[in-house]
């Protein structure tokens, strides 16, 4: 029972720190990782235009993609696609925009 009770208590503490709803704050809650977990509350706190968990994780997962696109990677095959899978016309489908490209994922 004290692990509940714990639990409980961090919970509130989420829906007050945050504004965020029980539901919300159960998700922020039961991220898997700490530092994305950490990101996320700092999205709530820190933007004005997201109040729910669904929000920050969308915000977070487009700035992972925006900082991808900008740093450029070491391709170890070049006629493989990094993210998705070859399609009969040796094209590769890109999984972010769902484009065949001709050797690995340009966007």
């Amino acid at each position: 029972m004290p692990i509940n009770h714990t639990r409980k208590i961090r919970l509130t503490e989420l829906k007050t720190a945050y504004g965020v709803k029980h539901a919300d704050a159960i998700a922020l809650l039961d991220h898997p990782n700490e530092y994305e977990r950490a990101a996320l509350c700092s999205l709530l706190a820190n933007t004005p235009g997201i109040t729910t968990y669904k929000d920050a994780l969308a915000r977070l997962a487009g700035q992972d993609r925006a900082l991808g696109a900008t740093v450029e990677e070491d391709w170890d095959d070049p006629d493989a696609c990094d993210c998705g899978y070859p399609l009969d016309e040796g094209r590769y489908h890109c999984c972010d925009c769902g484009a065949g490209h001709e050797y690995h994922c340009v966007c």
